[in-house]
């Protein structure tokens, strides 16, 4: 269940860290990452964390355990693929 879910995670972070590369103009493709990125990533671990506690609460430990490791895998993969794109981009 966790490789799972921190795979599924990474998947995502890809998913939309392309779709918002490709799909901003090129003079404002800078702006695009740093705000539309960042606060994607930051939903995404928040969401994350959030679900993670709620199964935790519910008494689901194996998916309360995998929720909150990957969105803490998530949020420095997350950062640094971000500051890689403005990097390049911005």
């Amino acid at each position: 269940m966790l490789l799972k879910a921190i795979l599924i995670n990474l998947i995502l972070l890809g998913v939309y860290c392309t779709l918002i590369t490709t799909g901003a103009a090129a003079a404002d493709r800078g702006f695009s990452i740093a705000i539309g990125g960042g606060v994607c990533i930051a939903i995404h671990v928040g969401i994350n964390i959030i679900a993670g506690l709620i199964f935790l609460i519910m008494g689901k430990g194996e998916v309360a355990k995998a929720m909150l490791i990957s969105g803490a895998i998530l949020a420095p993969v997350g950062f640094i693929s971000w500051l890689i794109l403005l990097s390049i981009f911005g």
